[in-house]
């Protein structure tokens, strides 16, 4: 990541610790930190971090991740947000170091759904990406940074042209989780 790449782009709730390297940011998320929405549940988290810049129109956004085997729900990932309660996100995400999933979440009037698939390998860096053309998103990862896997094709509510798009981390049940941000970009 280059620090040019990143001089419009701001925090949504601040993390507890961020350190910069030669080309990556670490960062420490606060504990009991989420993004979900459960309005029929009367449940309501808004308060994991969020690294995102304003974007209009159609864009490409590609964010890498580097990470040690996230455990309890820890993580990081990619979002895109129209306001706090319709929003995207797509991360690795794990309830112990022996089950782990890729998973993507859409948030439409304050509910959120969430579909996962496993993940069989250790990874330790994973690449994400959201393309926009009009109203259609994708949503896609990769393991190696040059071959993208599509995730999730959605729309978003309200429409709206301009959008805040970046990456994510959260620590909902806290146990010293920290992940190195390697790349964010929007073009």
């Amino acid at each position: 990541m280059i620090l040019e790449n990143i001089k419009d782009f701001e925090w949504y709730n601040e993390p507890k610790n961020v350190t910069f390297g030669g080309h990556e940011m670490t960062v420490t998320p606060w504990e009991r930190t989420d993004f979900w929405q459960s309005e029929q549940h009367g449940f309501a988290k808004d308060d994991g971090h969020f690294f995102f810049t304003l974007k209009n129109g159609d864009f490409i956004s590609v964010v890498k991740w580097r990470f040690n085997a996230p455990e309890h729900f820890n993580q990081c990932g990619i979002m895109l947000r129209a306001d706090a309660k319709n929003w995207f996100k797509a991360s690795i995400m794990c309830e112990s170091q022996d089950n782990s999933e890729l998973g993507s979440c859409l948030t439409i009037n304050g509910v959120s759904d969430w579909a996962g698939v496993p993940v069989f390998e250790n990874l330790e860096c994973l690449w994400y990406k959201i393309v926009r053309r009009g109203d259609d998103y994708v949503a896609f990862y990769s393991v190696d940074g040059e071959n993208f896997i599509r995730l999730r094709q959605f729309y978003m509510e309200p429409k709206t042209e301009k959008v805040a798009i970046g990456a994510y981390i959260c620590s909902p049940q806290g146990g010293g989780f920290e992940a190195v941000l390697d790349e964010v970009d929007v073009f």
